[in-house]
């Protein structure tokens, strides 16, 4: 099953709900995705709700998402994920938030939104 995707403009930041079975494949193309969105609709700040992607994630796949996130993501941008238990967790955060961007992964969407908007 393929990545599903919404993108929504929630006025003072842009909303991208995804959901799928978990690969790397899959969330590399998300977060490339993010980024054009991001940039296409200027939006400085973005929710990326990964709550109905199911799976695990390996943490050696956190690294390498996490990597990639750093090459796509501008340093400009803030980038809240929720993620479920299983999914991205603090270390792809440390992988990132190491390589100089704004991010920060929650459990839930209101604390997301709460980090997301200082």
């Amino acid at each position: 099953m393929g990545l599903q995707v919404e993108i929504y403009d929630a006025g003072s930041y842009l909303l991208i709900k995804a959901a799928s079975q978990y690969s790397l494949v899959n969330l590399t193309d998300l977060l490339d995705r993010a980024a054009q969105e991001a940039e296409k609709r200027n939006y400085g700040e973005v929710l990326l709700d990964l709550s109905a992607v199911a799976g695990s994630v390996p943490v050696l796949d956190m690294l390498v998402i996490g990597e990639h996130c750093a090459r796509v993501w501008k340093r400009t941008r803030k980038l809240a994920i929720v993620s479920a238990k299983g999914g991205l967790e603090s270390f792809f955060e440390d992988v990132c938030v190491n390589r100089g961007v704004v991010l920060a992964v929650f459990p839930d969407q209101a604390a997301a939104l709460a980090w997301l908007m200082i």
